[in-house]
């Protein structure tokens, strides 16, 4: 069977849509549901509780470590990996994901398809992954096989992209990775303040992991320039264009509607 694996912090209501949903929809489909919790202060471990989830606290956050934590304490032979952001989609779920691994050897993980990008990839390379440090999973929502982990584990010290980098290390090991066609949906409404750190972070990993050389301090200078005032300008144009013509259509619905009243 399955283990699920939620990573949180302070998601209270997130985790509680999730966890309503899981239990409600997938009853009979898992083994068990453990919370790695990153300190919550809200009330995430009660409604964990709730819910009669497993708890276990990690102290020193990254993504791979809290992957490792999860995985560490599951005990089934496969680990369905969720942000508290990522809920699996249809009732079908769980049983489409065995049937792929039943009729798939050496599977160390299954990424799901939440876009047409990556639906129509997984169709050009019959479901098989076959670039993993750049289409490789995404542990918003994935599943990993415990055997493949317990011989490679996530990195701990990468800020971001720790699943890429995974996919990379366990295919070049002569594991398997497939997309299926199942899907989730992913809600997370975020700051402007942890938008640029999630930016820092995952520019930081992708660099690092595609061993490229970051711009220079002339060139950054120049691409800030030309997006504050050439890109931002054009934006700016696109949408004072827009509203006019919403103007004018706001217009044309109250004629067609007034003449429509008289008739």
């Amino acid at each position: 069977m399955i283990s699920i694996v939620i990573r949180n912090k302070n998601e209270a209501r997130a985790l509680e849509n999730i966890l309503s949903i899981i239990t409600n929809v997938y009853a009979g489909d898992y083994d068990e549901i453990i919370i790695v919790d990153n300190n919550s202060t809200d009330d995430s471990v009660q409604i964990a509780s709730r819910y009669k989830c497993r708890v276990v606290t990690i102290q020193d956050f990254s993504y791979g470590r809290a992957t490792n934590v999860g995985i560490e304490a599951a005990v089934s032979k496969y680990v369905l990996l969720l942000s508290s952001h990522a809920i699996p989609i249809g009732k079908s779920f769980f049983k489409n994901t065995f049937n792929a691994l039943e009729s798939n050897e050496n599977v160390a993980g299954i990424r799901y398809i939440n876009s047409i990008e990556n639906y129509k990839r997984a169709v050009e390379n019959n479901f098989k992954i076959v670039e993993p440090l750049k289409y490789g999973l995404m542990t918003g929502c994935a599943l990993v096989s415990r055997e493949a982990w317990m011989q490679f584990k996530f990195d701990e010290e990468l800020l971001f992209s720790e699943d890429k980098e995974w996919s990379e290390r366990v295919v070049n090991n002569g594991f398997q990775l497939l997309d299926l066609n199942e899907t989730f949906f992913y809600f997370i409404k975020r700051t402007e303040k942890s938008n640029v750190l999630r930016y820092k972070n995952e520019t930081i990993s992708e660099y690092l992991l595609h061993k490229k050389k970051f711009p220079g301090v002339i060139t950054i200078i120049l691409s800030f320039i030309k997006k504050v005032i050439i890109t931002n300008t054009k934006r700016y144009w696109r949408l004072v264009i827009y509203d006019f013509l919403i103007l004018k259509a706001k217009f044309e619905i109250r004629k067609k509607l007034k003449k429509k009243a008289s008739n």
